[in-house]
């Protein structure tokens, strides 16, 4: 890293890396209340906020960004509908309330038990194919980032190549904290390369968002819309069976994105600050997006890629981040430019990052120097946990769905508890 976790930046270098997390997390961020059918702008002043509620918890000693998620896409829309209501917002509310529960009762917990028991369901055997994983299944939403005025075309994948080729040249042969900062500079180029060929009638950059912008917009919180008073309490074990069980599949993802910014910084988080803190602040902050954008909130990847890339994971540069998120939920200007970034050009910032995640799990692997040769307990883990990881392959109980990465996650652990090691079993004989 060249700026550790509570070092200092000069401003300019601070605001363009904080910019930079920013437009990272940025479509993640709009696209969840956009399939939810929520508003936007209270979406990212939940996320700013959020990742503040986090940072006070962690004690700032996690530079992680926290953002909207989208496990808990289907039990939000499902929330929303419970009464036949156009948007029941207080169920929603409610369901944040639960998964915030549920995370700090198990940060609790672990603060008084200790964290052993993590390293041990979470061997680097484990965690390196599974942050291998995180990455790769990023990747697959790419393609729809491909697109131009909603429809996948090879202008949309030209202009995202373009776009992930000044990533590379930035990268590589940019000098001083411009090469830090390769992902805001190619946006930025290539934005004015898609606003020249719209104006020269190439329609790429929808600047209708500019329309009608005032500098100071209030957003359409979900709080202005709950209604307790006529809310029918009979549905509230329906709502703590649509976000209770997702609640313990997201946790083992929180646990695995974390082990994933360890594996980039070097810093063991789930030591120091260590998972319990991490946990309660993250759910912390899913209780107050449920009632100030109707989403809960999750550790981001994409925060994970850039602070690798940019090998920035100051503490300033996360708080900053989630102050100008916030503040662009109110600020016209900056909001309508960011809802102008055509998908496209993220689909090639994309495809540099989701990729540098899936090498951070290798790296895991490798530096731990696993054999992958003759351990055939190794060879076992690390093959089921890729496979299962990238085959789409699901549980679904009705209730509760396993994803894939947390399909993965519970197949690595139980066979890395049930298999033992040639020299374990000659210890038992």
């Amino acid at each position: 890293m060249l700026y550790n976790i509570n070092d200092k930046l000069p401003v300019k270098r601070l605001c363009v890396a904080a910019l930079q997390q920013v437009i990272a997390c940025f479509v993640a961020t709009i696209l969840i209340p956009q399939i939810c059918g929520l508003p936007i702008a209270p979406a990212m002043i939940g996320a700013g906020i959020g990742t503040l509620i986090y940072q006070l918890f962690t004690r700032g000693q996690s530079p992680m960004f926290i953002s909207s998620s989208g496990a808990f896409v289907a039990a939000i829309i499902g929330a929303l509908t419970i009464g036949g209501a156009a948007a029941n917002y207080a169920a929603v509310a409610i369901g944040g309330v639960i998964v915030g529960l549920i995370y700090c009762a198990i940060g609790i917990a672990i603060n008084k038990c200790g964290t052993a028991w993590i390293n041990k369901l979470l061997p680097p055997v484990v965690i390196g194919p599974i942050v291998a994983v995180i990455g790769l299944n990023l990747a697959t939403f790419i393609p729809t980032y491909f697109q131009v005025n909603g429809e996948y075309s090879l202008l949309g994948v030209g202009l995202g190549m373009l776009t992930l080729g000044v990533t590379a040249l930035i990268s590589h042969y940019g000098k001083g904290f411009i090469k830090n900062l390769p992902f805001l500079f190619a946006i930025l180029i290539v934005y004015a390369v898609a606003a020249i060929l719209t104006v020269c009638g190439v329609p790429i950059i929808d600047f209708g968002a500019f329309n009608n912008v005032r500098v100071f917009q209030m957003p359409d919180f979900a709080f202005l819309h709950l209604n307790f008073a006529e809310f029918d309490w009979a549905y509230l074990p329906q709502i703590l069976l649509l976000f209770a069980p997702l609640s313990l599949v997201t946790i083992a993802e929180h646990i695995s994105d974390h082990k994933a910014l360890s594996a980039v910084i070097g810093k063991d988080l789930t030591q120091d600050p260590g998972v319990g803190r991490t946990l309660i602040g993250d759910g912390i902050a899913s209780t107050f997006g449920g009632f100030t954008c109707g989403l809960m909130n999750t550790s981001y990847g994409e925060s994970v890629g850039t602070t690798g890339f940019s090998k920035i994971c100051s503490k300033y540069v996360i708080t900053l981040a989630a102050v100008i998120m916030a503040i662009a939920g109110f600020f016209g200007p900056l909001q309508a430019f960011l809802v102008s970034i055509p998908a496209c050009i993220f689909g090639g910032v994309a495809s540099a990052l989701y990729g540098y995640i899936t090498l951070s799990g290798i790296r895991t692997i490798m530096d731990n120097h696993l054999d992958l040769v003759h351990n055939n307990k190794n060879i076992l883990i690390v093959a089921s946990v890729l496979t299962l990881g990238v085959s789409g392959a699901v549980c679904d109980f009705g209730v509760v769905s396993i994803g894939t990465t947390a399909l993965a996650m519970l197949i690595g652990i139980i066979l890395n508890l049930i298999l033992k090691d040639k020299q374990d079993r000659s210890n038992i004989e």
